[in-house]
């Protein structure tokens, strides 16, 4: 028997033109990697074990197209028709636009909705985000008004930029819950291609003082890891969420796509764009970053090969 693991992809936003001519949507970035990976864990991790299966369905977010609740893992009237797709996991794509100006944007408020829905009432579905996603989850699922110990924001990043490869330093109990996926890596640092200019944080109650370690999110979330820049580089609840602010689902060929098509409108100068371009790398067959790393750590998010449970 195979296992089938149905992801919905919320497609925030496009690819820049020749990044969508030779690779698609985002939710295609997404199938690709996933799917490799789960064929890679099916020859290694899993190998004596039930293989796994990732199949994606894309959602035209911004077009107003939903899953079905009726479809969601979980849903009372879900009916178990052979041929009847159950949607085991919802990811939010990256996008060019700020979580800040929810109160400007009607679709993201409805996204914010959306996912805040998901997250209460059908436990069993999963969630992933990446960049925007990353910080919408960060938005929504973060900020609690009876917190008496901290605030939680999205912000633009005041010390400029993320772009290129970057190292984000992984926490202790992160690696811990995936061991099989992340313990390799040297000193617990993750290489993985960034594109971002906003980032989440989290402050004492009240003041500015940054928190960080376990203190930074209520329990049982977990902070994935930090760079000087932005102190939250991804959110990790046990068996529920996983969200990173890093493109591990990009190449150099497409970060470097985004850095081309955004310049312009960014206003970088040809010696700030040659920058950024060096820190991406050049698109070679052998990736520098460890973006199969995490990509490992999702699939197993996904197939609850975790160990950290959120029951635990």
């Amino acid at each position: 028997m195979v296992r089938n693991i149905h992801i919905a992809v919320l497609d925030v936003d496009i690819p820049p033109r020749k990044l969508y001519e030779s690779h698609g949507l985002c939710s295609a970035h997404f199938r690709n990697i996933l799917q490799e990976t789960a064929s890679y864990l099916n020859q290694t991790i899993l190998a004596h074990e039930e293989p796994l299966e990732i199949s994606v369905t894309p959602y035209d977010i911004r077009g107003g197209h939903y899953p079905d609740f009726r479809k969601l893992r979980g849903h009372p009237a879900y009916s178990p028709h052979p041929d009847a797709i159950q949607i085991d996991a919802i990811l939010i794509t990256g996008g060019a636009p700020g979580v800040y100006e929810m109160s400007m944007s009607p679709w993201m408020q409805r996204l914010e909705t959306f996912l805040k829905t998901v997250f209460e009432e059908y436990p069993q579905v999963r969630i992933l985000g990446t960049c925007f996603g990353h910080q919408l989850i960060g938005h929504a699922l973060m900020r609690q008004p009876n917190d008496t110990e901290r605030d939680v924001f999205v912000e633009k990043c005041p010390l400029g930029r993320e772009v290129g490869i970057y190292t984000v330093n992984l926490e202790n109990k992160f690696v811990q819950a995936f061991p099989q996926a992340l313990g390799h890596l040297p000193q617990g640092q993750l290489r993985i291609q960034m594109f971002h200019g906003d980032r989440v944080m989290a402050v004492k109650k009240g003041t500015a003082e940054v928190l960080d370690g376990e203190a930074s999110l209520p329990e049982p979330w977990v902070n994935v890891g930090s760079t000087p820049i932005c102190p939250i580089q991804g959110l990790y609840h046990p068996g529920r969420v996983l969200s990173v602010q890093g493109h591990y689902e990009l190449d150099a060929f497409g970060m470097s796509n985004m850095c081309l098509e955004f310049a312009p409108s960014f206003g970088w100068k040809e010696s700030k764009l040659a920058l950024f371009l060096e820190q991406v790398g050049p698109h070679l067959g052998e990736r520098r970053d460890d973006a199969k790393a995490f990509a490992t750590a999702v699939v197993c998010f996904l197939a609850g090969i975790e160990k950290l449970r959120a029951d635990e």
